[in-house]
């Protein structure tokens, strides 16, 4: 399905980044990856993550569920060349995973990154941005979503991003314009007589104003438009290919040092190609606040609306996201996390309403400076119209991190 440009930088480090944001806290110290610094200035960062997980529903069936163990190794390096100003990164990263029940499912993905940032003078940054991801779409989601082991392997699929982004004004001065643009394809490398209907590639032009009120606060305005297009059409169906437009205003903040937020509210159009589709026009909006009341405790909310592309069936999924957690540093070496998240699914074209909730629950030991333990729990709760996609599940497992 489409992503939004702001959601770049989140998927093409998330091996690395989770490994990096153990926690949040001073109170609370995760591992501290000690990079090599090589004599032309370039700091190499390797990490490790492994860890062992039971899914008692692998294939997030209704009935006649499936468990399995779940060895995964997730190794990452970043390199790293930077002035304290201007910066170049590459991240490169492989994740597998060895399924104890059910080989088939085993899986190698892999992700490659590049990011630059310049500031060629005062008045001007540019970011750019460069990922190629290779990804494993387990039996019973995505494409396969209510089919469970109907299939004989997972899906697996491509994707490449390019974006750029360039920010006008001085860090000091009140205004800033900022334009941006993306390129994104996905194409799936197998079950070619389904999944040649879901590729699709899309062109994201934005641009964002911003004013700083002078009083820990910017107010905004972010325009875009997203052409998605999909390269095949289903025969008897009709195309999926749209126009995404927005318009948005929102306000960022920190009033105090215990609290910071941001909220964006404002008027979603997605226009399809074709008359026998019906057009999405209406609310759209993306918030989220962070509450520190104390140096080692944390509570965040966010919430989120949007009208996005489906997987499998109807045009368009209105979707709403809410988000709750609270995170602890208890003492020095260990910190936990809690959290709930409720999502809700109205598909148009067909009749059909999801809603999904998750529980989670985390705890990071710091053995050493170069090793963290983390011990985690989920529990998935996903109700629907449809007898085929309604599903629990519970995933409990450990892992390892290792740096230099």
């Amino acid at each position: 399905m489409p992503i939004n440009i702001k959601e770049i930088a989140k998927m093409k480090k998330s091996l690395l980044a989770t490994a990096l944001a153990g926690t949040i806290f001073n109170y609370a110290h995760a591992v501290e990856p000690a990079g090599f610094n090589t004599e032309s200035g370039i700091v190499i960062t390797p990490l490790l993550n492994v860890g062992v997980k039971n899914d008692n529903n692998i294939f997030s069936q209704p009935a006649n569920e499936e468990s399995s163990a779940i060895l995964t190794v997730d190794p990452t390096v970043n390199f790293l060349l930077s002035d304290g100003i201007n910066s170049y990164s590459v991240d490169a990263g492989l994740k597998s995973a060895t399924y104890f029940s059910s080989s088939d499912d085993n899986y190698l993905d892999g992700f490659l990154a590049f990011d630059m940032h310049l500031e060629p003078s005062s008045q001007s940054r540019f970011d750019l941005n460069a990922d190629l991801n290779w990804v494993t779409e387990p039996r019973g989601t995505g494409i396969t979503e209510g089919l469970g082991d109907s299939v004989d392997e997972p899906l697996s699929y491509s994707e490449q991003i390019l974006a750029a982004t360039y920010e006008f004004g001085a860090l000091s001065t009140n205004g800033k314009l900022a334009f941006d643009a993306r390129y994104y394809n996905k194409g799936y490398s197998n079950f070619e007589a389904v999944t040649q209907y879901r590729e699709y590639d899309s062109f994201l032009l934005g641009t964002t104003l911003s004013y700083n009120t002078g009083a820990a606060t910017d107010l905004f305005l972010e325009l875009s438009k997203d052409a998605i297009r999909y390269e095949k059409v289903e025969a008897g169906r009709a195309s999926l290919s749209s126009d995404d437009y927005r318009a948005l205003i929102g306000v960022k903040w920190e009033a105090t040092a215990l609290t910071t937020g941001s909220a964006k509210i404002g008027y979603q159009n997605k226009d399809f190609e074709s008359d026998s589709r019906a057009n999405f026009s209406g609310l759209s909006w993306n918030a989220g606040i962070t509450w520190q009341p104390l140096t080692y405790t944390l509570i965040d909310f966010s919430t989120s609306r949007a009208a996005r592309d489906p997987s499998v069936e109807g045009s368009y999924i209105k979707e709403s996201v809410h988000t709750l957690g609270w995170t602890h540093g208890w003492n020095q070496q260990l910190n936990t996390r809690l959290g709930v998240s409720y999502t809700k699914e109205d598909y148009s074209g067909v009749v059909r309403k999801d809603d999904t909730t998750t529980y989670s629950a985390s705890a990071t030991y710091a053995l050493f400076r170069w090793v963290d333990v983390g011990v985690f729990a989920d529990f998935i709760d996903k109700n629907s119209t449809r007898d085929t996609i309604y599903f629990d599940k519970t995933v409990v497992g450990v892992n390892f991190t290792f740096a230099m």
